[in-house]
């Protein structure tokens, strides 16, 4: 009972508080929760503020790593969705109608309407000049490499090669990759905007797993591990779920959402 007051009064904050959106959803939205993340990501300076903070900091690491020395060559793994390639069309489209997914997630690609994260296409040239080796470790699917290697050229990213794009095959939690990439470079950094791009632990965890294996490696984050934001999706989302065997209607899904907030007493 308790539950479901508090889910009523998420639902009549939200209404109450954007009416103008109240009667763009009686119209019929199709993904409501993702609105306001998406209107977020397309307008707000906050969001360009944390992606230059992220790679200003990922410069100052690179900086202090050329005055190291490393038996290995040196390499840098990079996520490319919502970490280098900016979505931001295509994810807001998804919250006005139903996609086909990944039919038109790969037209989108081969659109050439994607653009960058803000300070991605810099921090990338500067490195590329200072001899790093770019590893862009993406979980697309294996058939659209060709596309999103088009995509990444269409865009000027330094070493736009097929051998530096290493796609998703049956490596979902990206482990396997960057374990592969170890074994001849020296990983300076690794940037994303999920923490499956760090570890390979996240991919299945619950939510308490997934907070304490962040803290467990609290001293890598801004480091070793440059994370970008990304309220929209990513594997946090199916941590929501963690559990749950049943399939759950919009409705069930938001009540369920809804009850893994905390609140005030």
């Amino acid at each position: 009972m308790r539950k479901n007051l508090i889910f009523a009064m998420i639902v009549f904050f939200l209404l109450s508080s954007f009416p103008h959106y109240a009667f763009a959803t009686d119209e019929g939205l199709n993904e409501k929760e993702n609105l306001m993340a998406a209107l977020w990501q397309q307008t707000s300076s906050e969001y360009r503020a944390l992606c230059y903070q992220a790679f200003n900091v990922a410069r100052d690491r690179i900086n202090m790593d050329l005055t190291k020395e490393w038996v290995k060559p040196r390499a840098v793994i990079i996520d490319l969705d919502e970490t280098v390639i900016f979505n931001a069309k295509f994810n807001a489209t998804g919250v006005i109608r139903e996609q086909e997914y990944p039919k038109e997630f790969y037209e989108w690609i081969a659109s050439g309407d994607a653009t960058l994260i803000p300070g991605a296409g810099e921090f990338l040239e500067f490195i590329d000049e200072e001899g790093y080796t770019i590893f862009y470790v993406t979980n697309r699917r294996d058939e659209c490499t060709e596309i999103t290697l088009q995509q990444i050229l269409d865009l000027d990213l330094p070493q736009a090669y097929r051998e530096n794009l290493l796609m998703r095959g049956t490596d979902h939690t990206k482990q396997g990759r960057r374990d592969k990439v170890n074994e001849d470079y020296a990983v300076i950094l690794y940037i994303g905007d999920n923490s499956v791009d760090f570890l390979g632990g996240y991919y299945r965890g619950s939510i308490e797993e997934r907070k304490n294996l962040t803290d467990s490696v609290q001293a890598e984050w801004g480091r070793k591990f440059i994370i970008l934001p990304n309220p929209l999706h990513g594997s946090w989302k199916k941590a929501l779920y963690h559990g749950v065997v049943e399939w759950l209607s919009g409705e069930e899904s938001l009540k369920h959402k809804a009850s893994l907030l905390e609140v005030i007493e």
